[in-house]
């Protein structure tokens, strides 16, 4: 299976730090972070199975729920060229694989349109 549909990972934001109190400045443990990832498709086939992967992602989790910190994937803005998500820093690694496997699932979709 090839992998026609690539989200690739364009940068992200710090939280901001705060004072607390001395001239140090440290991040806060509750801060958010945003990540930027360019969304890569070949045509327009490409970004609907995309489209096909993220609803069904969220369907699975209005459904079966999630974790009371995971961040919801439908609080991630898409658009036809990039995906914009801020998550608190705590939940980073969890949201990139979360986009991981949107992309796993976008491309599965993309080769079975491909056979029918």
């Amino acid at each position: 299976m090839g992998s026609d549909i690539r989200l690739e990972a364009a940068g992200q934001s710090a939280p901001r730090p705060a004072a607390d109190g001395s001239a140090a400045l440290r991040p806060q443990p509750d801060g958010l972070l945003t990540l930027r990832f360019v969304i890569s498709v070949r045509d327009p086939a490409s970004l609907e199975a995309l489209r096909h992967a993220r609803r069904s992602m969220l369907r699975e989790e209005w459904t079966l729920g999630r974790d009371s910190e995971e961040p919801s994937l439908d609080s991630a803005i898409f658009t036809p060229a990039e995906v914009v998500w801020t998550v608190p820093l705590a939940e980073e690694s969890r949201c990139r694989e979360r986009l991981k496997e949107l992309e796993r699932r976008a491309n599965r979709t993309l080769e079975e349109l491909r056979r029918s």
